[in-house]
């Protein structure tokens, strides 16, 4: 196996070290723990992404832009303050934003019906999710709308790439909405709902990002020496 497939081989696996652990600071209330792991998910992706593109291309960039917005978006995101969580929502949503318009070319050469016919929902979802949480988002109602509508058109755009972005979009939607309920829909209760968000975001993150890495031409451990030629002499 090349060094370079090693390495991003490699990364994948720390990241779901790392996750298990995050996932295991919240089950036992570290605190420091969680604020320590939860900035490092993206850097972790964009080093997969790194070490998988060949070349810089119109994809390759906006998904390590998204990741950087989504990495600002984690760190803000323990904040108890108000302006610390319309940060974090106005990062999130740049990152979503990003990974629409990485989506939007795949979407438009794949139309599966089925994907499509299945992704409608998601507005409904988001719209009513929205509806419920808008007396609790008081000063932050405008951001959480965007934020609604770029989510649902991420979600939906997923649906066009292949399985893994498909899925990743609906577990990304998924994790979303129960972040929503948590800040803005304080009579909703889930068990363990800290754990089950960050479980669908962590996972449904990898699996967009990984999505997206499927559908580029070429990787970097790709062999692109030249085929070798039969070349006859006549004397």
């Amino acid at each position: 196996m090349p060094a370079i497939r090693t390495a991003h081989v490699a990364l994948w696996v720390a990241y779901a070290v790392l996750v298990a652990v995050h996932v295991g600071s919240l089950l036992t209330d570290a605190e420091l723990l969680q604020r320590i792991t939860q900035p490092m998910f993206a850097p972790l992706l964009i080093a997969v992404v790194l070490t998988a593109v060949p070349r810089r291309t119109r994809t390759s960039v906006l998904m390590v832009l998204g990741l950087l917005f989504a990495w600002a978006g984690d760190t803000l995101a323990g904040l108890a303050s108000q302006s610390g969580q319309l940060i974090a929502v106005l990062s999130f949503l740049a990152a979503l934003v990003c990974y629409s318009a990485a989506l939007a070319p795949l979407w438009n050469r794949s139309r599966d019906p089925l994907r499509i016919a299945l992704a409608i929902p998601y507005g409904g979802v988001v719209i009513g999710l929205f509806v419920a949480c808008a007396d609790g988002a008081g000063p932050m109602l405008p951001a959480v709308a965007a934020y609604a509508v770029a989510l649902a058109t991420m979600a939906f755009l997923s649906a066009g790439g292949n399985g893994m972005t498909w899925t990743g979009g609906t577990l990304f939607l998924l994790s979303s909405s129960m972040l929503a309920m948590d800040w803005f829909l304080p009579g909703a209760s889930i068990a363990y709902s800290g754990v089950w968000v960050m479980m669908t975001y962590t996972v449904g993150h990898a699996l967009l990002i990984a999505g997206m890495v499927r559908t580029l031409p070429a990787r970097r451990w790709t062999s692109r020496a030249p085929a070798a030629a039969l070349v006859i002499v006549e004397n």
